[in-house]
């Protein structure tokens, strides 16, 4: 599975609402960092929570207007 399949199934996912399932897609000891509210998130579960919680006026809508992806090989 190259990197830009697990972005796009990562997004997909996402698009369910099912945000347990969606951090499955990320490392265990993921970081996310929101710059608007200076907050940093560790862990999948945390970002499972957070979004699970997240007092939001009904199902999530996503849309993607565009995904690059550069595959860097180490």
């Amino acid at each position: 599975m190259t990197a830009r399949d697990v972005v796009l199934s990562f997004w997909k996912t996402m698009e369910t609402n099912d945000f347990e399932k969606a951090s499955l897609w990320l490392s265990e000891d993921v970081e996310n960092y929101s710059p608007q509210s200076s907050e940093l998130i560790t862990g999948r579960k945390n970002f499972s929570a957070v979004n699970t919680h997240y007092p939001a006026d009904g199902k999530w809508k996503l849309l993607s207007i565009q995904l690059l992806v550069m595959e860097i090989r180490l």
